[in-house]
Order: C-alpha cells, then sequence, then structure tokens
C-alpha cells in the first residue's frame, strides 16, 4: 500500500501544478492546420485519446463496471473524430464539429463524474476545485476554447483524485484517475508545434 500511496502522489503533483499554478494555456499553432478552430481541435482530440486510450486498459481488466460509460465516451470521441476529419476536407462545418467537441466533453464528464461518485469524493472538495480553476480560466481569459475546456475537466479530475486517501479503499481508482489525466497532458504536449496528423487521433474501439 505505501508503494501505491507514492505513485498516487507523486503523479499527482505535475498535474495538480499545471493547474493551480499556471492555469491552462493554448498550444502553438499547427504549420498546417487551416484556422485556429483547426488546431484547438485537433488538440482538444489529442487529450481526448490519450485520456480514453489510457483508461481502457484499466476499465477492461479492473473495473468492468465502467464500460457501458466508456464506451458512450469512446461512441462521442468516434463521432468527432469523424466529423472533424471531414471538416479538414470541407472546412464549412465547424457548427457541426463543435457540437461533436462538446458532446464528447460532456461524455467524459460522465465519466468523471461515475469516478467521483465511486470515490466518494468530497462535495466540498469537489466544488472548491472546480470554483478554483474557473477563476483561473477566467483571469487568463480563456472561456470557451474547446481544448480548454476539456484540459479543464480532466485536470479537475485529477485534482479531485488528489483529495482521496492514500491509504484508503478507493486508492488505486484514484491513481487511474491522475494517470489517465497524465497520458493526455503527454500526448498533447507531444504535438506542441508538429504537423496536424489524423493517424494519431484514430477512432478508439468500444470494449465488448
Amino acid at each position: 500500500m505505501f508503494n501505491q500511496s507514492f505513485k498516487l502522489a507523486a503523479v499527482a503533483l505535475p498535474v495538480l501544478s499545471i493547474l493551480f499554478a499556471s492555469g491552462c494555456s493554448i498550444q502553438p499553432s499547427h504549420p498546417n492546420q487551416i484556422n485556429a478552430f483547426d488546431g484547438d481541435t485537433f488538440d482538444t482530440l489529442l487529450l481526448a485519446h490519450g485520456a480514453l486510450v489510457s483508461l481502457q486498459g484499466s476499465v477492461t481488466t479492473t473495473y468492468p463496471k465502467y464500460i457501458p460509460i466508456f464506451n458512450e465516451a469512446s461512441a462521442a470521441y468516434g463521432a468527432a473524430y469523424a466529423g472533424y476529419a471531414a471538416f479538414r476536407v470541407s472546412p464549412t462545418t465547424q457548427a457541426e464539429v463543435s457540437v461533436n467537441i462538446g458532446n464528447l466533453t460532456l461524455a467524459i464528464v460522465a465519466l468523471e463524474n461515475a469516478f467521483q461518485l465511486d470515490m466518494q469524493a468530497s462535495t466540498t472538495n469537489v466544488a472548491e476545485i472546480r470554483a478554483r480553476a474557473k477563476r483561473l480560466r477566467t483571469s487568463a481569459g480563456q472561456a470557451g476554447i474547446s481544448v480548454t475546456d476539456l484540459l479543464t475537466e480532466l485536470e479537475i479530475a485529477a485534482a479531485v483524485a488528489a483529495t482521496i486517501p492514500q491509504t484508503g479503499p478507493y486508492a488505486k481508482l484514484a491513481e487511474i484517475v491522475i494517470a489517465t489525466t497524465t497520458a493526455a497532458l503527454v500526448a498533447e504536449n507531444a504535438e506542441v508545434g508538429q504537423p496536424i496528423d489524423l493517424t494519431l487521433i484514430s477512432p478508439i474501439p468500444a470494449i465488448q
């Protein structure tokens, strides 16, 4: 249990430092992006892809109870990817892609809420973390940007998970939540300033 607690604390620190020290930042433009919306959407899908791929194995092997809600998020991701791929060919469907990205964000939030409920996260802690994140986004002038929406939600999930006692019965689930956010950030950061490549964000199959 000591090793598990140590790992949980170790992965929590960089995520919390991003959320509470620097806030949400906007990535540099991709050299082949059509416009700012194109680049933001690609970054959003990179985050979602990294999170869902990381989570998929844990859900399959350790927490199968989440398979239905994971598959809903996977389906939402597939719809967002399809819409975005079409936009890249004919960039006249920005509004539709925005709706798809919004649905994807809501699906991932639903996953977060399920984890928070099962971790028995303090409602007071959740409210405080969300309020602090909202203040950071407002001060940064970044409200309403799709990549910021999803990034904030992932970081909130990690921050909430970090409040779970590291020696309690929900430490493993909290560790998975934090690792999921970390994987998403790693996936996005790896493509900073790089050309948009749709092969990096391919659809994620449902868990059978």
